[in-house]
């Protein structure tokens, strides 16, 4: 639920859950503003309260600006089961559809559209020269470059717990060619990205 449009509230959950930052954004004890700038590891881009009101990304934050913010619902989320493959100068870790497994590759609403594919998430390359593919298509549709904020993985997670890396769509390379809508990002390595380890269980989501 948003917390509460106005009054006290806190960073823990003395005032009650509806008044807690930390009980509506999570976050790790001991708490401190800092962690909950929008576009942070705990609050989206761009979340606001229901008069448009966004949360500070940077210099002074207040409690009142989380007066009735809510966090907002996540466009989609999924474990991923990733496969590695490697030569001796390149290699590729992840899922594609012929390779790993999600246990939901099937956004429910995206772009506009309904039950939009995955049909890639996976990192690739030689080292130094890595990169994070994450591809869509929905019949060979249209699709633009918009539809979420960032995408946020954790290694070696069956959930949302402590995030590896978080990239901004507006950071990527975007390219839409038969069908396959793709964002590229060249900044993300083997280490943050689905590792070494056939069959290893991670976790992904893309925010709103």
């Amino acid at each position: 639920m948003p917390i509460a449009p106005s009054g006290i509230i806190s960073l823990g959950t003395a005032a009650g859950t509806n008044r807690s930052i930390s009980a509506e954004f999570g976050g790790s004890t001991p708490h401190s503003m800092s962690e909950y700038y929008s576009g942070g590891s705990n609050v989206p881009s761009g979340s606001a309260d229901s008069d448009g009101n966004v949360i500070p990304t940077s210099g002074t934050i207040k409690f009142s600006d989380f007066h009735g913010t809510p966090f907002p619902q996540l466009v989609h989320s999924s474990t991923v089961v990733t496969f590695y493959q490697a030569s001796q100068y390149f290699s590729v870790s992840g899922y594609n559809t012929s390779s790993g497994s999600m246990s939901n590759s099937t956004i429910s609403s995206f772009n506009g559209k309904s039950n939009v594919p995955i049909t890639q998430l996976q990192r690739f390359g030689p080292a130094g020269s890595e990169k994070l593919t994450f591809t869509v298509n929905k019949n060979n549709e249209t699709i633009s470059n918009a539809g979420f904020t960032s995408i946020k993985i954790y290694m070696n997670q069956s959930s949302a717990g402590t995030v590896t890396i978080t990239r901004n769509r507006t950071a990527a390379t975007y390219t839409f060619n038969n069908g396959n809508a793709t964002w590229t990002w060249s900044d993300v390595t083997l280490a943050q990205a689905f590792g070494s380890t056939t069959g290893q269980t991670n976790f992904m989501e893309l925010t709103p």
